[in-house]
């Protein structure tokens, strides 16, 4: 019997918590239906994931939005899904536009927003679609946002009606399960020598704004009695290297790449930072929490806040404020306790963010609509 059909379209299925989340969610909804990811690129890191869910992979010929425009409605003619999640607010438009113009409004799309649409006001381009998004955003089935906070934001963006709130499924695995499977050999880890050890985790790139925690290193007391972990890959790992050199930390920074599973790496650390420009709903502050790491995070738009529940369950600092950070990370050394009280709220945080309310929320809508 032929299982209906779900397309999730990503236009670069890359390594980042949003193919992650994609991956949760899928896999539950693999078990009554066939899944198929749609991408201009797939990054080999999930290979393994989408091999064991049984996800189905087409890979997009053309980069370019008015090819793809017409290949993509191909792609919808021939396998005829009866449900389309698209993932961001740049695919969610193509998508929108394509049912529009091709299908007269008749596709049942879900657009996922993972991101503060302030993102997009950097160029001509993210306007165009800030735009684009205001006047079609009406004629998709829901708009699926992964925090309350990015739901207000869409909102405000435009005047649909069918904005809704769903958070990550995160916790579906066990991650101290996970943490504890298997012993890490490499330094700093290896070789502790009583230096405390902080951890970033996420692409290297400008949204997620590296540079911003070894600024503020540098304005530590003593910064030669600590060591900087980042996990992640990206085109800032060179100016991370180049700046850790100017400012004699070199032999401190340890730049660990990608790793499928980090959280051996987060829970053999005495610190979490997060210090990203624009969020969704940052999985990995999630994931910190739930291994009990102290956690200082920026208040970038939207998600950290709601996460930290406005600063009880870890410090909040201001984006690209560096030398607040810095301050904070002192704090950190000097007075750690005051973190450890913060711990106190991480069980009320993490609630809200059970696998099981998530599944049945994403399950509820797709069986209305089917």
């Amino acid at each position: 019997m032929n299982r209906k059909k779900i397309l999730f379209y990503h236009p670069k299925f890359s390594d980042g918590g949003a193919e992650k989340t994609n991956l949760l969610v899928s896999e539950e909804l693999s078990k009554n239906y066939e899944i198929i990811f749609l991408s201009n690129s797939f990054s080999n890191k999930f290979n393994d994931d989408i091999k064991k869910i049984g996800i189905k992979k087409i890979i997009l010929k053309s980069n370019r939005t008015i090819t793809s425009f017409f290949e993509i409605s191909k792609i919808i003619k021939k396998i005829n899904p009866e449900i389309i999640f698209s993932v961001q607010m740049h695919a969610n438009v193509l998508m929108l536009l394509i049912n529009l113009f091709l299908f007269k409004n008749n596709l049942k799309i879900l657009c996922c927003e993972r991101l503060s649409p302030q993102s997009y006001h950097g160029n001509l381009k993210g306007k165009i679609i800030l735009i684009l998004a205001n006047l079609l955003y009406q004629n998709a089935r829901k708009i699926i946002c992964n925090s309350k906070s990015l739901a207000n934001e869409i909102k405000k963006l435009t005047k649909a009606k069918n904005i809704i709130h769903i958070y990550n499924p995160t916790l579906k695995q066990n991650l101290k399960k996970l943490a504890s499977k298997f012993k890490i050999n490499e330094n700093p880890f290896k070789n502790k020598k009583n230096k405390k050890i902080i951890i970033s985790i996420g692409r290297l790139d400008e949204t997620k704004n590296p540079m911003m925690l070894l600024k503020a290193v540098n304005y530590l007391r003593n910064k030669q009695n600590l060591n900087v972990v980042f996990i992640g890959e990206g085109p800032k790992k060179k100016d991370l290297i180049k700046y850790a050199k100017e400012i004699n930390f070199s032999k401190n920074l340890y730049l660990l790449g990608f790793k499928k599973n980090p959280f051996p790496y987060l829970l053999k650390s005495d610190l979490f930072i997060l210090t990203s420009n624009f969020e969704g709903l940052p999985n990995v502050l999630i994931e910190a929490m739930s291994l009990n790491i102290p956690i200082i995070s920026t208040e970038s738009p939207s998600g950290p806040q709601e996460i930290l529940l406005n600063g009880k369950a870890g410090f909040l600092v201001k984006r690209s404020d560096y030398k607040s950070l810095s301050n904070k990370i002192n704090l950190f050394l000097d007075k750690p306790a005051i973190f450890n009280m913060k711990k106190k709220f991480y069980k009320q945080s993490l609630k809200r963010f059970s696998p099981n309310i998530s599944q049945k929320k994403y399950l509820n809508i797709i069986k209305k609509l089917i």
